[in-house]
C-alpha cells in the first residue's frame, strides 16, 4: 500500500520580518489550497493513503474534510472519464501546540506508520524540524516560509504527483532521492543540527527568534549559499557561492561591531538578507569547510546560537561549541528529476491507462 505523509506548518511565513523588512505574509488559506493541490496530485498518482498532521492551525483537518466531502474544486478524472479512486486521508494527532516539536513528532509518526515520503509545507526551520523526525524517509519540502534556501518552490499538484509516483514504486525512483548536507552542532545539551546555516549571534536572549541584523552576527557556518536566495546564506553567496550538491560548506567570521579587534584583511559585501532588506556585511575572513572537519568556538558572554535563521540556544560564557559538516542530512526527493524519469520511462502513460501497479508489474522501464 502506497502511503504519503503531509505536514503544513501554520506558523511559517509569519515572523517578525513582516515588521522589520518587506516580507509578505503567507496566509493559512493559501497553505490550505496548496495542501488540497497536493492531495489532487496524490489522487492522480493512485496513492492509497495519506497521513495528514492534525496541526495547531487546523490546516490538515480542514484540507482532509474538504477532500472527503468534495467541497470546492477537487482532483481530475481518470482514463475513460471515470472518477479516480480517492486515497484514504487519516489525521494524525500529536497533541499539536503550534511549536516546531509538532512537526518533529508528526514526521516521526509518519515514518513509523510506513510513509514512503513526507510533503512538508514551511520554511527552512520547518524542514529542520521535520528532518529531526523523518529518519531515512525522504522529504519534499515546499516553500511557505520567509527563508527558503532548503525548501523548494514546487507547485503543490506537481509535488503531490511526484510523491504519489515515488510511494508506489520507491525502488524505481531511488536515484531521484539525494542526501543533503547538514551542520552537526555539538553543544552542552547534546547534538543538534542545522540544514542551511548556523550563526553565533551577539545577543543575550533568543527574543523574537528570527535573525535579520547581520551586525549582530559573530560567525556563520553554511551548508549552501547560492546567488538568488534570501537570508543569511545570501552573505555566503556574495563571497563564495556553494551549491547544495557540492561537498563543501562555508565558514565566515564577521567584524565585531565594537571593542575586540580581529587580525586580517576586512571585506565588505552586499547581501539581500530579507525581502526588501539589503545589508552590508563586514567580513574579517571566510573559508571553505570540508565534510568531517570540526570547527570549535568558545562562547563569550551574551551570545546565542541561531539555527536556520532562528535564535534558539542561549550559550553560557566559555561554553565550547563544535560545528561539523556532513552529508547525513535528510533525504530529499528531486521532483523535476522524478517526473522526467516518469515521462521518459512511459510511467505517466501507463498511469493514465490504468496500468501502473505498485507491485512492479506495470511499465517495463
Amino acid at each position: 500500500m502506497s502511503c504519503i505523509g503531509v505536514i503544513a506548518n501554520p506558523q511559517s511565513g509569519k515572523d517578525i520580518r513582516r515588521l522589520v523588512a518587506l516580507a509578505s505574509s503567507f496566509s493559512n488559506h493559501e497553505k490550505l489550497l496548496i495542501v488540497r493541490r497536493v492531495l489532487a496530485g496524490l489522487e492522480a498518482a493512485g496513492a492509497d493513503e495519506v497521513l495528514m498532521l492534525d496541526d495547531a492551525g487546523a490546516l490538515g483537518r480542514a484540507a482532509a474534510e474538504a477532500y472527503r466531502t468534495g467541497s470546492g474544486k477537487s482532483g481530475g478524472r481518470g482514463g475513460g472519464g471515470g472518477r479516480r479512486k480517492k486515497p484514504r486521508v487519516r489525521l494524525l494527532d500529536v497533541g499539536a501546540r503550534g511549536e516546531a516539536e509538532d512537526t518533529r513528532r508528526g514526521a516521526a509518526r509518519m515514518r513509523e506508520e510506513g510513509a514512503a515520503c513526507i510533503v512538508v509545507l514551511g520554511g527552512d526551520g520547518t524542514s529542520r524540524a521535520a528532518a529531526k523526525g523523518c529518519g531515512r524517509c525522504p522529504l519534499i519540502p515546499l516553500s511557505t516560509g520567509t527563508n527558503n534556501a532548503f525548501s523548494q518552490n514546487w507547485e503543490g499538484t506537481v509535488a503531490g504527483l511526484a510523491a504519489g509516483l515515488y510511494a508506489r514504486r520507491p525502488r524505481r525512483y531511488s536515484r531521484q532521492v539525494t542526501s543533503s548536507k547538514r551542520l552537526k552542532v555539538h553543544i552542552s545539551r547534546g547534538v543538534d543540527l542545522a540544514l542551511v546555516d548556523l550563526a553565533v549571534v551577539n545577543e543575550a536572549f533568543a527574543g523574537s527568534r528570527a535573525v535579520w541584523d547581520i551586525e549582530r552576527i559573530e560567525s556563520l557556518a553554511l551548508t549552501r549559499c547560492l546567488p538568488g536566495g534570501l537570508g543569511l546564506s545570501a552573505v555566503g553567496a556574495s563571497l563564495d557561492p556553494i551549491g547544495a550538491e557540492e561537498p563543501d560548506g562555508l565558514w565566515i567570521d564577521f567584524t565585531p561591531r565594537a571593542g575586540r579587534k580581529r587580525p586580517g584583511r576586512k571585506t565588505k559585501v552586499l547581501a539581500p538578507v530579507g525581502p526588501g532588506l539589503v545589508q552590508t556585511a563586514d567580513i574579517t575572513g571566510f573559508k571553505r569547510i570540508s565534510p568531517g572537519e570540526m570547527i570549535e568556538i568558545s562562547a563569550r558572554p551574551h551570545q546565542v546560537l541561531a539555527f536556520d535563521g532562528e535564535r534558539e540556544y542561549v550559550l553560557s560564557e566559555g561554553e565550547r561549541v563544535g560545528v561539523e559538516l556532513d552529508r547525513k542530512g535528510p533525504r530529499v526527493l528531486d521532483v523535476p528529476a522524478l517526473l522526467e524519469r516518469a515521462a521518459t520511462g512511459g510511467h505517466l502513460s501507463a498511469l493514465a491507462a490504468g496500468g501502473l501497479k505498485a507491485s512492479g508489474k506495470g511499465s517495463k522501464s
